[in-house]
């Protein structure tokens, strides 16, 4: 079995590393250092994910698809494939038609910016700038990542719907212990893993330590779904994952107890994360090895326009399971979901086929109907000329 880590479904987490090759773009776009970038690219970043989330909560995952991912702007800037200052200069030209479209309020950019402002020491022109570029950037992403992993809209709304659990407290407190910046001292922080700054930025030189840039993003702030609106609701995670999970494998023969059958082992998994409950459903597996592959290209690292645009990330059916299975329901009767069939009259095929055969029919019929009418015509017309002939 291969294990891959729910985090990749996560758009906080998918953002948070996309974005690192670009800080000193937005840095040189915002006129702002490298360590105010880094702050308040994290803080963008979580106030962006919550306004989309408000979003969709509001509108569904049809407009979400429809009226976000498949914006003008956004598929402008879905023709470059590196960032560099062309791509910038578009981002740039774009990012308030993004920003307007994720917040739909004017009043709460500038909020969110004066809020990170005050905590990065920097202005709020300077932030908004930075803020709005990102809401271009993360919708270009995220409508790239839900293109190639070919997810409808009702595949968007449980995808959004999973997101409130990876930015709980619960994950953060469990995956990411930290002290305070205001009883940091100089020995907490070793001199060869920081970036130097000057006395008086403290909260910079704490979130640049080398555990801050790890694997896992900054925890997030509730105060941002104060400000965007979202009402978030509470997921537990299910208790029993774990066993779930080894039952469901046992059942289809893809546990570690059958690797001596040799048939199912390179199966994908989501591997287990305390307070993350992701099910095991094979368009989520395909999701979260499209995200995996797509952030090992490094995309938007500087780098000149590539010749051609890179294939989309092939992910192998066997490796999600393309076959049918057995699967069995755990103690709590919380089985792991399969993929819902898709209905008939969502199938084009068969409605082509429909189509056909109606209309086929129909015409078969009017020729039907014509020639009788025609023969009545002719009987009639015989009859009268047989009646001529006998008086004359």
């Amino acid at each position: 079995m291969t294990t891959i880590s729910p985090t990749r479904v996560s758009m906080y987490d998918f953002l948070y590393h996309d974005t690192k090759p670009m800080v000193s773009l937005l840095a040189d776009a915002a006129q702002l250092s490298l360590p105010q970038s880094r702050l308040a690219i994290d803080a963008s970043l979580q106030v962006i994910v919550s306004a989309l989330l408000a979003y969709q909560q509001r509108h569904h995952g049809q407009a979400v698809n429809k009226k976000l991912f498949c914006r003008s702007a956004i598929k402008e800037l879905r023709k470059y494939n590196s960032m560099n200052f062309a791509t910038i200069d578009a981002t740039l030209y774009h990012r308030n038609d993004a920003a307007d479209a994720i917040f739909n309020d004017n009043a709460k950019i500038i909020k969110a910016s004066e809020h990170i402002a005050a905590r990065t020491h920097t202005t709020v022109q300077q932030v908004q700038v930075l803020l709005t570029s990102l809401c271009a950037i993360a919708l270009r992403e995220l409508a790239i990542l839900a293109d190639y992993s070919q997810m409808d809209n009702e595949e968007i709304d449980k995808w959004f719907s999973l997101q409130p659990q990876f930015l709980s407290a619960d994950r953060f407190s469990a995956t990411n212990v930290q002290s305070s910046p205001e009883n940091l001292v100089d020995d907490d922080i070793s001199t060869d893993n920081t970036i130097e700054l000057q006395p008086e930025y403290p909260a910079e030189r704490y979130l640049l330590s080398a555990e801050q840039l790890s694997e896992t993003p900054p925890p997030f702030d509730p105060y941002w779904y104060k400000l965007t609106n979202f009402k978030s609701e509470r997921i537990e995670p299910v208790e029993d994952m774990q066993f779930a999970t080894g039952n469901y494998l046992k059942a289809i023969g893809r546990s570690p107890d059958n690797l001596q059958q040799g048939q199912h082992n390179d199966m994908l998994v989501f591997a287990e994360l305390q307070a993350i409950a992701v099910p095991h459903q094979r368009w989520l597996l395909q999701l979260a090895k499209i995200s995996d592959i797509y952030l090992s290209r490094d995309r938007l690292r500087i780098t000149s326009e590539p010749t051609s645009p890179p294939k989309p990330p092939f992910v192998n059916l066997s490796l999600l399971g393309g076959h049918k299975d057995n699967i069995s329901t755990t103690v709590n009767d919380k089985p792991i979901e399969p993929d819902a069939p898709t209905p008939l009259w969502k199938n084009p095929v068969i409605l082509i086929i429909i189509l056909v055969i109606s209309t086929l029919g129909a015409l078969a019929t009017l020729k039907y109907q014509s020639k009788e009418a025609n023969g009545a015509v002719l009987a009639t017309e015989e009859v009268e000329q047989s009646r001529l002939e006998t008086h004359s």
